[in-house]
This record gives C-alpha cells, structure tokens and sequence, in this order.
C-alpha cells in the first residue's frame, strides 16, 4: 500500500473517532412551549459584574425565546439575547434544525475556550399545539452558571 493510502486510511479512522466521541456538553434542557409561551435561559457569566436592576436583580445575562408561527413543517423562533432580537425559520432537516449563538466571546485558545448555546428543533406535538426545542450549551472551561424557565415538565 502507498504512503498517500497509508495516510488516507489513518485519517478516516481518525476522523470516525472524533465524531464518534461525541461532545459532552456542560448544560441541556428541554423546553416544550406553547405559542409566544417565553423559554429563559439566566446566565451568569462569573467573571463580569454587572449593576443589579430591578428586572435583573442576580445580574444575569437573559436569552429569551418563543415560537410564534408553524407551518409547511417551518417553525419560526424569536430569540433575544443580551437586547438583539433574532429570527430563526427552523426545519427537522438538517442543517436547519440548529441554531448556534455565541454566549461570551473566545478566549486564548479558541478550541478550549468556546462557549455557545445550540437550540435544536426537536419536534412538534400537533396534538398540544407545543413546539418541543432541546438546549444545549458548551462552557468547557465553566466561565458561566446556566438557570432554565421554565423548568423540565415531570
């Protein structure tokens, strides 16, 4: 066998590895919302203070987010995150059941230092009428503390 097929065998093997570990994310949760219902996400960021306010009085950063329109399978979602409004139109086809937002800025290293929430469109319950959307976030180097609202449905 060449040395190019060699190399070309290791680096597919390497590749299915690192894709088969999978990433460990730090914080998940899964909101099932109903129309304009608002899902928050409080994040600490533990190494800035910030004035308390009386809306925010535990100086969190908010991300706020609800679905207001289903149809044709499209699911649009309204997110707010630090005061900038976003829309995203979602699918279950990949890639646009995902939505990736950067919660602080990279740091030195940006491998280790990421951190981000990824909102992925789960599915929709016609039935209840609810949108049903997991949350993950990636801190590997805990640089925030993370509180959902509502809570996890029993």
């Amino acid at each position: 066998m060449s040395k190019i097929g060699l190399g070309f065998v290791c680096w597919v093997v390497a590749c299915t590895y690192a894709l088969s570990a999978g990433i460990n994310y730090e914080y998940t949760h899964q909101f099932i919302l109903k129309k304009d219902e608002i899902g928050l996400v409080l994040i600490n960021h533990k190494e800035v203070t910030k004035k308390p306010t009386a809306d925010n009085p535990n100086n969190e950063y908010i991300l706020r987010l609800r679905w207001t329109l289903y149809t044709n399978n499209m699911l649009t979602v309204l997110v707010n995150y630090r005061g900038y409004p976003m829309q995203y139109i979602m699918q279950k086809k990949h890639p646009l059941e995902t939505v990736i937002i950067p919660l602080l800025p990279d740091g030195d290293n940006k491998m280790l230092a990421q951190t981000y929430l990824k909102i992925v469109f789960n599915d929709f319950d016609q039935r209840n009428k609810e949108a049903i959307l997991d949350i993950f976030i990636e801190d590997n180097l805990q640089r925030i503390e993370v509180e959902f609202k509502p809570k996890k449905k029993p």
